[in-house]
């Protein structure tokens, strides 16, 4: 998994995330998402997930993986096998 970081038009500094197919896949099993905030991924969220709160920066930032995807910040790369 790569994070890239941005500033939105808020001038806030958030995070897209590259995760391979197979990366993505584990993060919807396991009820994973990212903070979009810090970066730091966070496990036991809903895949639908909005807006919960961060455990590493405590901002309300924490998005389930697959409404990340749906809003454009995961990006599937290919596999490197």
């Amino acid at each position: 998994m790569k994070s890239e970081q941005f500033t939105n038009k808020a001038g806030k500094v958030r995070h897209k995330f590259e995760l391979t197919s197979e990366e993505y896949a584990e993060h919807a099993e396991e009820y994973g998402g990212f903070c979009i905030a810090c970066g730091e991924a966070a496990f036991g969220v809903e895949p639908d997930a909005r807006g919960y709160d961060c455990e590493s920066c405590g901002e309300s930032k924490v998005y389930g993986a697959e409404e990340l995807l749906l809003r454009g910040f995961i990006v599937i790369a290919e596999s490197k096998g």
